[in-house]
């Protein structure tokens, strides 16, 4: 009950970060819309140029905020990483405060540079797209690994047990036959059969979508007179047997989204230093002057 208290309250929190996150972006775009779409070579005679350009006030400070989030994100491979942390807090929530850093620190930058990126900062920029890309995609593999109702990962033995156990209860409750079983076994598993991790995880959300009703139809040849609790447990086995059937699939992919993130969370730092820096040598310091 403590767990879940908590993930309510983290919840409640992200959501309040993000609603002000998504007010306070959609204020600057109202603001500098006109700024924004003036062209580059005529920006400097627009009004708002001083207030939003990316040494203005405005820019300067968004460009501030992103780039705190940016490196406050890395805090969270820390905690995984350093014994010292290991009872920070609950990993998963770490996980999700990791999530929305890289989502509003990309944002804040994008309008940080109000559209106009060249030169060295494109790399860094470009870098941070792909780490944040990557990030949600990794985040999407991570959602496919099993897990129990706190969360926490689950075994491959532990899932097959879990899935016998439910078997046995939709035989003993609502006569489940070969014949269905064999029927559920293909709404379950036959769309990703033969596809590659990749082709699986695109298709997934759609068949998901689309698995009450087909549970439904299935439940109606059932000789039941509990066809709902029936769709109930044949949703639970399909998702956790579709669940199992990726992991074997995407544990690969974990290694090749490893080798990918994080060289350009590195080559994205170092830009970002390095124009930091820059823009102190030369005085940028969201001075309206």
């Amino acid at each position: 009950m403590e767990q879940k208290s908590q993930d309510r309250v983290h919840k409640a929190i992200l959501t309040l970060l993000s609603l002000a996150l998504a007010g306070a972006i959609a204020w600057v775009l109202f603001q500098a819309s006109g700024f924004y779409l003036t062209a580059a070579g005529d920006r400097p005679h627009h009004p708002d140029y001083r207030l939003f350009r990316p040494a203005g006030p405005m820019g300067h400070n968004l460009g501030i905020v992103g780039s705190v989030m940016m490196v406050v994100l890395l805090f969270y491979s820390l905690r995984k990483r350093a014994r010292f942390m290991r009872r920070w807090g609950d990993l998963r929530v770490w996980l999700r405060y990791h999530i929305f850093l890289g989502v509003a620190g990309p944002l804040l930058v994008t309008l940080h540079s109000s559209f106009r990126i060249g030169g060295l900062v494109a790399v860094s920029y470009w870098s941070m797209v792909a780490v944040a890309a990557s990030g949600i995609f990794g985040r999407y593999l991570y959602q496919q690994i099993p897990r129990n109702v706190l969360g926490e990962h689950l075994a491959v033995a532990q899932v097959e047990q879990d899935q016998e156990k439910l078997l046995v209860e939709l035989a003993e409750r609502h006569q489940l036959d070969p014949a269905a079983q064999d029927r559920l076994d293909e709404v379950a598993l036959g769309p990703f059969l033969g596809r590659s991790a990749i082709g699986g995880l695109f298709i997934l959300p759609w068949h998901n979508l689309m698995l009450a009703r087909r549970l439904q139809s299935w439940a109606e040849e059932l000789e039941t007179d509990q066809t709902q609790q029936a769709v109930a447990l044949a949703k639970t086995w399909t998702l956790q047997s579709r669940r199992l059937h990726l992991f074997h699939l995407i544990r690969d992919l974990f290694h090749y989204w490893h080798v990918f993130h994080k060289p350009f969370a590195v080559i994205m730092l170092l830009i970002m230093v390095v124009h930091i820096a820059v823009a102190l040598a030369f005085g940028f310091t969201g001075s309206e002057a």
